[in-house]
Protein backbone atom coordinates (compact mmCIF):
# COMPACT_ATOMS: atom_id res chain seq x y z
CA UNK A 1 0.00 0.00 0.00
CA UNK A 2 0.90 3.61 -0.67
CA UNK A 3 1.52 5.78 2.37
CA UNK A 4 -1.20 8.84 2.51
CA UNK A 5 1.58 11.30 2.51
CA UNK A 6 2.85 9.62 -0.93
CA UNK A 7 -0.56 9.67 -2.58
CA UNK A 8 -1.00 13.34 -1.81
CA UNK A 9 2.50 14.30 -3.73
CA UNK A 10 0.93 12.46 -6.39
CA UNK A 11 -1.81 14.49 -6.52
CA UNK A 12 -0.62 17.21 -6.12
CA UNK A 13 2.03 16.69 -9.16
CA UNK A 14 -0.73 15.79 -11.14
CA UNK A 15 -2.86 19.14 -9.77
CA UNK A 16 0.46 21.22 -10.44
CA UNK A 17 1.11 19.41 -13.84
CA UNK A 18 -2.90 20.33 -15.27
CA UNK A 19 -2.52 24.15 -14.43
CA UNK A 20 0.71 24.48 -16.15
CA UNK A 21 -0.94 22.85 -19.19
CA UNK A 22 -3.91 25.01 -18.95
CA UNK A 23 -1.61 27.92 -18.45
CA UNK A 24 0.17 27.59 -21.57
CA UNK A 25 -2.96 27.03 -23.70
CA UNK A 26 -4.47 29.71 -22.05
CA UNK A 27 -1.40 31.82 -23.05
CA UNK A 28 -1.34 30.49 -26.98
CA UNK A 29 -5.28 31.19 -27.38
CA UNK A 30 -4.72 34.70 -26.00
CA UNK A 31 -1.57 35.32 -27.63
CA UNK A 32 -3.45 34.24 -30.92
CA UNK A 33 -6.30 36.54 -30.12
CA UNK A 34 -4.15 39.11 -30.00
CA UNK A 35 -2.62 39.06 -33.39
CA UNK A 36 -5.12 37.69 -35.77
CA UNK A 37 -4.09 37.77 -39.61
CA UNK A 38 -6.79 39.62 -41.21
CA UNK A 39 -6.45 40.84 -45.00
CA UNK A 40 -5.66 44.13 -45.47
CA UNK A 41 -8.53 46.52 -47.70
CA UNK A 42 -7.07 48.57 -50.89
CA UNK A 43 -6.35 52.02 -50.04
CA UNK A 44 -7.95 54.29 -51.78
CA UNK A 45 -5.33 57.62 -52.54
CA UNK A 46 -5.76 60.92 -54.82
CA UNK A 47 -9.81 60.97 -54.68
CA UNK A 48 -9.62 57.69 -56.33
CA UNK A 49 -7.29 57.89 -59.32
CA UNK A 50 -4.67 55.47 -57.45
CA UNK A 51 -5.58 52.33 -56.01
CA UNK A 52 -3.06 50.07 -53.88
CA UNK A 53 -3.66 46.80 -52.64
CA UNK A 54 -1.15 45.01 -50.21
CA UNK A 55 -0.12 41.14 -51.09
CA UNK A 56 -2.89 39.58 -48.86
CA UNK A 57 -5.65 42.20 -49.87
CA UNK A 58 -9.26 40.58 -50.90
CA UNK A 59 -10.11 41.32 -54.75
CA UNK A 60 -6.85 41.46 -56.03
CA UNK A 61 -7.42 37.63 -56.95
CA UNK A 62 -9.96 38.69 -59.52
CA UNK A 63 -7.80 41.55 -61.25
CA UNK A 64 -6.36 40.61 -64.61
CA UNK A 65 -3.97 42.79 -66.45
CA UNK A 66 -3.10 42.48 -70.27
CA UNK A 67 0.05 44.65 -71.85
CA UNK A 68 -1.34 46.16 -74.68
CA UNK A 69 0.33 46.08 -78.26
CA UNK A 70 2.77 42.68 -77.52
CA UNK A 71 2.21 39.24 -79.34
CA UNK A 72 -0.37 41.03 -81.42
CA UNK A 73 -3.35 41.28 -79.38
CA UNK A 74 -5.37 44.49 -79.07
CA UNK A 75 -3.51 45.80 -82.06
CA UNK A 76 -5.47 45.81 -85.20
CA UNK A 77 -7.91 48.34 -85.32
CA UNK A 78 -11.62 47.26 -86.08
CA UNK A 79 -15.18 48.60 -87.36
CA UNK A 80 -18.25 47.02 -87.46
CA UNK A 81 -19.39 46.96 -90.75
CA UNK A 82 -22.85 45.45 -93.02
CA UNK A 83 -22.73 44.32 -96.73
CA UNK A 84 -25.29 47.15 -98.50
CA UNK A 85 -25.34 45.61 -101.99
CA UNK A 86 -24.33 42.31 -104.27
CA UNK A 87 -23.91 42.03 -107.31
CA UNK A 88 -25.76 38.83 -109.08
CA UNK A 89 -26.20 37.60 -112.44
CA UNK A 90 -29.27 38.78 -114.32
CA UNK A 91 -31.72 36.18 -116.68
CA UNK A 92 -30.34 38.49 -119.68
CA UNK A 93 -27.33 37.25 -120.81
CA UNK A 94 -24.55 39.38 -120.21
CA UNK A 95 -25.94 41.69 -117.60
CA UNK A 96 -26.34 41.57 -113.84
CA UNK A 97 -28.51 43.21 -111.29
CA UNK A 98 -27.75 44.69 -108.18
CA UNK A 99 -29.21 43.36 -104.48
CA UNK A 100 -29.61 45.91 -101.41
CA UNK A 101 -29.99 45.28 -98.36
CA UNK A 102 -33.18 47.93 -98.00
CA UNK A 103 -36.48 48.74 -100.58
CA UNK A 104 -35.27 52.22 -99.66
CA UNK A 105 -32.25 51.77 -101.32
CA UNK A 106 -33.48 49.52 -104.08
CA UNK A 107 -35.86 52.64 -104.57
CA UNK A 108 -33.33 55.37 -104.76
CA UNK A 109 -30.73 53.25 -107.32
CA UNK A 110 -34.33 52.93 -109.55
CA UNK A 111 -34.62 55.99 -109.48
CA UNK A 112 -31.49 57.24 -110.49
CA UNK A 113 -31.40 54.87 -113.14
CA UNK A 114 -34.89 56.56 -114.20
CA UNK A 115 -33.62 60.21 -113.71
CA UNK A 116 -30.33 59.25 -115.67
CA UNK A 117 -32.46 58.20 -118.41
CA UNK A 118 -34.83 61.19 -118.55
CA UNK A 119 -31.72 63.09 -118.45
CA UNK A 120 -30.23 61.52 -121.55
CA UNK A 121 -33.96 61.49 -123.50
CA UNK A 122 -34.17 66.00 -122.47
CA UNK A 123 -30.24 66.44 -123.42
CA UNK A 124 -30.93 64.96 -126.89
CA UNK A 125 -34.11 66.69 -127.26
CA UNK A 126 -32.26 70.27 -126.39
CA UNK A 127 -29.84 69.79 -129.10
CA UNK A 128 -32.78 69.09 -131.69
CA UNK A 129 -34.23 72.02 -130.34
CA UNK A 130 -31.27 74.07 -130.66
CA UNK A 131 -30.74 72.99 -134.43
CA UNK A 132 -34.52 73.53 -135.26
CA UNK A 133 -34.39 77.06 -133.53
CA UNK A 134 -30.82 77.72 -135.31
CA UNK A 135 -32.87 76.75 -138.86
CA UNK A 136 -35.93 79.13 -137.35
CA UNK A 137 -38.19 75.91 -137.25
CA UNK A 138 -38.60 76.36 -133.38
CA UNK A 139 -39.66 79.15 -131.55
CA UNK A 140 -38.03 80.72 -128.81
CA UNK A 141 -40.34 79.22 -126.41
CA UNK A 142 -39.55 75.68 -127.25
CA UNK A 143 -36.21 76.23 -126.80
CA UNK A 144 -36.41 77.84 -123.25
CA UNK A 145 -38.77 74.81 -122.33
CA UNK A 146 -36.23 72.59 -123.57
CA UNK A 147 -33.92 74.16 -121.15
CA UNK A 148 -36.25 73.86 -118.54
CA UNK A 149 -36.86 69.87 -118.98
CA UNK A 150 -32.83 69.12 -118.77
CA UNK A 151 -32.39 71.29 -115.94
CA UNK A 152 -35.35 69.43 -113.88
CA UNK A 153 -34.06 65.97 -115.18
CA UNK A 154 -30.02 66.77 -114.38
CA UNK A 155 -31.28 68.22 -110.50
CA UNK A 156 -33.53 65.45 -109.87
CA UNK A 157 -29.94 63.18 -111.29
CA UNK A 158 -28.27 64.85 -108.65
CA UNK A 159 -30.67 64.00 -105.99
CA UNK A 160 -30.22 60.62 -105.96
CA UNK A 161 -26.97 60.39 -106.66
CA UNK A 162 -26.50 62.29 -103.69
CA UNK A 163 -28.68 60.67 -101.50
CA UNK A 164 -26.65 57.03 -102.59
CA UNK A 165 -23.60 58.41 -102.38
CA UNK A 166 -24.56 59.64 -98.31
CA UNK A 167 -25.11 56.18 -97.63
CA UNK A 168 -21.48 54.88 -99.08
CA UNK A 169 -23.02 53.60 -102.22
CA UNK A 170 -21.44 54.87 -105.95
CA UNK A 171 -24.40 54.36 -108.26
CA UNK A 172 -22.25 55.14 -111.58
CA UNK A 173 -19.86 52.18 -110.67
CA UNK A 174 -22.57 49.44 -109.20
CA UNK A 175 -23.89 49.06 -113.20
CA UNK A 176 -20.56 48.27 -114.47
CA UNK A 177 -19.29 46.04 -111.89
CA UNK A 178 -18.53 42.09 -112.40
CA UNK A 179 -21.47 39.67 -111.23
CA UNK A 180 -19.26 38.64 -108.32
CA UNK A 181 -19.09 42.08 -106.37
CA UNK A 182 -20.33 43.18 -103.22
CA UNK A 183 -20.09 46.27 -101.15
CA UNK A 184 -20.14 46.65 -97.41
CA UNK A 185 -20.21 50.00 -95.61
CA UNK A 186 -17.95 50.57 -92.50
CA UNK A 187 -17.62 53.53 -89.53
CA UNK A 188 -14.86 55.17 -89.03
CA UNK A 189 -13.75 58.13 -86.95
CA UNK A 190 -12.36 61.30 -88.75
CA UNK A 191 -9.07 60.42 -86.59
CA UNK A 192 -8.46 57.65 -88.35
CA UNK A 193 -8.37 58.37 -91.66
CA UNK A 194 -5.15 59.85 -92.20
CA UNK A 195 -3.50 56.96 -93.27
CA UNK A 196 -6.58 54.98 -95.18
CA UNK A 197 -6.13 55.75 -98.39
CA UNK A 198 -8.43 54.30 -101.40
CA UNK A 199 -6.81 51.37 -102.72
CA UNK A 200 -5.79 50.38 -99.31
CA UNK A 201 -6.18 45.99 -98.08
CA UNK A 202 -8.54 45.18 -95.14
CA UNK A 203 -9.86 42.33 -93.93
CA UNK A 204 -13.56 41.73 -93.75
CA UNK A 205 -15.05 38.77 -91.57
CA UNK A 206 -18.78 38.15 -91.70
CA UNK A 207 -20.94 37.41 -88.67
CA UNK A 208 -22.35 34.51 -90.99
CA UNK A 209 -19.19 33.21 -91.55
CA UNK A 210 -16.81 33.57 -88.50
CA UNK A 211 -14.33 31.10 -89.24
CA UNK A 212 -13.98 32.76 -92.94
CA UNK A 213 -11.73 35.40 -93.83
CA UNK A 214 -12.35 37.73 -97.13
CA UNK A 215 -10.27 39.84 -98.45
CA UNK A 216 -11.43 43.68 -99.65
CA UNK A 217 -10.18 46.93 -101.20
CA UNK A 218 -11.51 50.31 -99.41
CA UNK A 219 -12.67 51.52 -102.65
CA UNK A 220 -13.54 55.03 -101.44
CA UNK A 221 -13.90 57.47 -98.81
CA UNK A 222 -17.11 58.97 -97.91
CA UNK A 223 -17.73 62.94 -98.70
CA UNK A 224 -19.26 63.57 -95.51
CA UNK A 225 -18.73 63.35 -92.06
CA UNK A 226 -21.61 62.24 -89.10
CA UNK A 227 -22.02 65.64 -87.33
CA UNK A 228 -23.13 63.25 -84.27
CA UNK A 229 -20.65 60.16 -84.48
CA UNK A 230 -17.73 61.69 -85.98
CA UNK A 231 -17.02 58.84 -88.56
CA UNK A 232 -16.75 58.44 -92.49
CA UNK A 233 -18.51 56.11 -94.24
CA UNK A 234 -15.84 53.80 -96.66
CA UNK A 235 -16.89 51.54 -98.83
CA UNK A 236 -15.10 48.41 -99.13
CA UNK A 237 -15.36 45.93 -102.15
CA UNK A 238 -14.63 42.34 -101.84
CA UNK A 239 -15.30 39.53 -104.94
CA UNK A 240 -18.62 37.14 -103.90
CA UNK A 241 -17.78 33.83 -105.29
CA UNK A 242 -20.37 31.67 -105.14
CA UNK A 243 -23.15 34.20 -103.78
CA UNK A 244 -23.04 33.11 -100.41
CA UNK A 245 -22.78 36.49 -99.10
CA UNK A 246 -26.01 38.60 -98.89
CA UNK A 247 -27.46 42.11 -98.42
CA UNK A 248 -27.87 43.21 -94.45
CA UNK A 249 -25.07 40.36 -92.98
CA UNK A 250 -23.19 42.11 -90.88
CA UNK A 251 -18.96 42.06 -90.62
CA UNK A 252 -16.25 43.52 -88.78
CA UNK A 253 -13.26 45.46 -90.85
CA UNK A 254 -10.19 45.16 -89.71
CA UNK A 255 -8.15 47.87 -91.14
CA UNK A 256 -4.12 48.26 -91.02
CA UNK A 257 -2.44 48.47 -88.44
CA UNK A 258 -0.46 51.95 -89.59
CA UNK A 259 -3.27 53.71 -89.85
CA UNK A 260 -3.61 53.25 -85.66
CA UNK A 261 -1.11 56.79 -85.30
CA UNK A 262 -1.25 56.23 -81.39
CA UNK A 263 -4.33 54.43 -81.39
CA UNK A 264 -4.76 51.04 -79.20
CA UNK A 265 -8.10 48.45 -79.20
CA UNK A 266 -8.49 47.17 -75.89
CA UNK A 267 -11.36 44.49 -74.66
CA UNK A 268 -14.35 46.86 -74.38
CA UNK A 269 -14.98 45.15 -70.84
CA UNK A 270 -12.06 46.87 -69.56
CA UNK A 271 -13.71 50.63 -69.92
CA UNK A 272 -15.92 52.15 -67.27
CA UNK A 273 -18.27 54.54 -68.04
CA UNK A 274 -18.95 57.36 -65.00
CA UNK A 275 -20.99 60.68 -66.07
CA UNK A 276 -20.63 60.46 -69.83
CA UNK A 277 -17.09 60.01 -69.64
CA UNK A 278 -14.70 56.92 -69.85
CA UNK A 279 -11.77 55.42 -67.75
CA UNK A 280 -9.79 52.55 -67.69
CA UNK A 281 -7.06 51.47 -65.02
CA UNK A 282 -3.42 50.80 -65.48
CA UNK A 283 -1.64 48.61 -63.64
CA UNK A 284 1.70 51.47 -63.47
CA UNK A 285 3.52 50.16 -60.26
CA UNK A 286 3.12 46.53 -59.32
CA UNK A 287 -0.71 46.16 -56.65
CA UNK A 288 -1.42 49.70 -57.82
CA UNK A 289 -3.69 50.74 -60.29
CA UNK A 290 -4.39 54.43 -61.75
CA UNK A 291 -7.55 55.49 -63.25
CA UNK A 292 -6.99 57.09 -66.58
CA UNK A 293 -9.81 58.62 -68.70
CA UNK A 294 -9.85 57.77 -72.13
CA UNK A 295 -11.16 58.95 -75.68
CA UNK A 296 -12.74 56.01 -77.27
CA UNK A 297 -13.35 55.42 -81.09
CA UNK A 298 -14.75 52.54 -83.20
CA UNK A 299 -15.82 49.62 -80.87
CA UNK A 300 -17.15 46.12 -82.21
CA UNK A 301 -18.96 43.76 -79.31
CA UNK A 302 -15.46 42.63 -77.72
CA UNK A 303 -13.09 45.33 -78.21
CA UNK A 304 -13.19 49.12 -78.94
CA UNK A 305 -10.44 51.33 -79.84
CA UNK A 306 -9.16 54.31 -77.61
CA UNK A 307 -7.68 57.38 -79.43
CA UNK A 308 -5.92 58.81 -76.28
CA UNK A 309 -5.27 58.04 -73.03
CA UNK A 310 -3.31 54.93 -73.71
CA UNK A 311 -0.22 54.16 -75.41
CA UNK A 312 1.31 50.31 -76.38
CA UNK A 313 3.07 48.43 -73.48
CA UNK A 314 0.77 49.97 -70.79
CA UNK A 315 -0.79 47.17 -68.38
CA UNK A 316 -4.50 47.65 -68.87
CA UNK A 317 -7.32 45.86 -66.35
CA UNK A 318 -8.95 43.61 -68.50
CA UNK A 319 -10.75 41.84 -65.85
CA UNK A 320 -12.05 43.13 -62.58
CA UNK A 321 -12.52 46.81 -64.06
CA UNK A 322 -15.77 46.91 -62.04
CA UNK A 323 -14.03 46.25 -58.68
CA UNK A 324 -11.98 48.99 -59.53
CA UNK A 325 -14.86 51.65 -60.08
CA UNK A 326 -16.84 50.76 -56.75
CA UNK A 327 -13.28 51.52 -54.85
CA UNK A 328 -12.41 54.80 -57.46
CA UNK A 329 -15.83 56.48 -57.39
CA UNK A 330 -16.93 55.38 -54.10
CA UNK A 331 -19.85 52.84 -55.89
Amino acid sequence: MIPSSNKFRILLIVIVAALSISIVIFGFNKHSKKNPVHPQKAIVHDKGERIEFKENSPGLNIIKTAQIGKEGEFVNVEAPARLIATAAPSVSEGEHIVLFESAELNDLYVGYIHSKNSLNRSRKNLERIKDMFKHRVATEKDLIEAETNADNDEAELAEFEGKLRAVGLNPAQLGKSSSKKAWIISDVPESQLTNLKNGKRVIVTFSSFPNQQWKGTAEALGDNVDPFTRTVKVRIAIENEGHRLKPGMFATVQFPEEMNGESVVIPFNSVVTVEGKNYVFVEEVPNEFFRREVVLGISTRERVNVLEGLTRGDKVVVEGAILLKGLSFGF
